[in-house]
C-alpha cells in the first residue's frame, strides 16, 4: 500500500514540476496583441508539447502500478503457501 501511495505522489510531483510552471512561463511572453506569434507559441506548447509529457508520465505510472500489483499478488501467494492454503491473517 505504501508503494502505491509513494508512486502516486511521485507521479503527481512530476506533473506539477513539468506542467505547473507553464502559466508562469506564458506570463513572461509578450502580449499577443503586440506580438501575435506568442499566442501561437502558447497553443503549440499546450496542444503539442504537453500531451507527450502527460502520456509518458501516465505510461510510467501504469507500468509501475501493474508491477506493484504483481509483486503484491506474488507475496500473497507465497504467504498462502506458507500458511497451508489459507490467506494470511485469516482466522483459523
Amino acid at each position: 500500500m505504501r508503494r502505491q501511495l509513494r508512486l502516486g505522489v511521485l507521479a503527481f510531483g512530476m506533473l506539477v514540476a513539468v506542467i505547473g510552471p507553464l502559466p508562469l512561463v506564458f506570463a513572461t511572453l509578450p502580449d499577443p496583441a503586440v506580438r501575435p506569434g506568442s499566442a501561437l507559441l502558447v497553443w503549440a506548447v499546450l496542444g503539442v508539447g504537453a500531451y507527450p509529457v502527460l502520456v509518458v508520465i501516465g505510461r510510467w505510472y501504469v507500468v509501475r502500478a501493474e508491477r506493484n500489483e504483481r509483486d503484491a499478488a506474488e507475496r500473497d501467494e507465497g504467504a498462502r503457501a506458507v500458511n497451508g492454503g489459507r490467506a494470511s491473517g485469516a482466522a483459523g
